[in-house]
């Protein structure tokens, strides 16, 4: 009898422990700090509506504004103004997701764009003398991405800032495009 108490009071320690091993495994992986599962995502350059396109109007003969807009080929981002003084746009886009396959677009020696090395975020400083400079680029599991523009040195107004074939300008500068809803905030 001895021999079989023993043998219950040990399997049910057995089992305490295991339950209490797999409580302790489980606890981090639910205590809020998960980390968000991989993106599979092979293309998800679609984007909503809102964005898509490229907007009327872009030419430094009688235009001064930021373009930017998004197609078949990923996002697109042009910078001009009507006079052949100097002027400088800069910007700063960020996202959760990566960025690949950034071009320059018509960049002259004083030009230049880099994305990080998480590849979380590109920057651009573009020395404008009145025609069109830019930069395209491709997004990957990005849910939102963030833009900030400057026009010589200041927040580029909003009324300078044209998004998509429907010319649509954000209510900021910084300002976010949701992936899903094309949201512009």
């Amino acid at each position: 009898m001895k021999s079989n108490r023993t043998r219950r009071i040990a399997a049910a320690s057995v089992l305490s422990l295991a339950l209490g091993a797999t409580s302790l495994v489980v606890a981090p992986a639910t205590s809020g700090a998960a980390t968000p599962p991989a993106c599979t995502v092979k293309n998800d350059d679609h984007w909503a509506p809102r964005v898509q396109g490229e907007p009327k109007g872009i030419n430094p003969k009688t235009s001064a504004a930021t373009y930017m807009w998004h197609d078949a080929d990923g996002w697109h981002v042009r910078v001009t103004h009507h006079t052949t003084n100097l002027k400088s746009f800069s910007g700063q886009i960020t996202t959760t997701g990566t960025f690949g396959r950034a071009k320059p677009v018509r960049l002259e020696k004083a030009d230049s764009f880099a994305v990080s090395a998480d590849r979380h975020s590109l920057t651009f400083l573009f020395k404008n003398h009145g025609y069109v400079d830019g930069v395209d680029f491709k997004t990957r599991c990005a849910p939102s991405v963030k833009f900030a523009f400057q026009s010589d040195g200041k927040a580029t107004p909003r009324s300078r800032i044209v998004i998509g074939r429907n010319n649509v300008h954000p209510k900021h500068n910084p300002f976010t495009i949701n992936r899903t809803s094309g949201a512009v905030s």
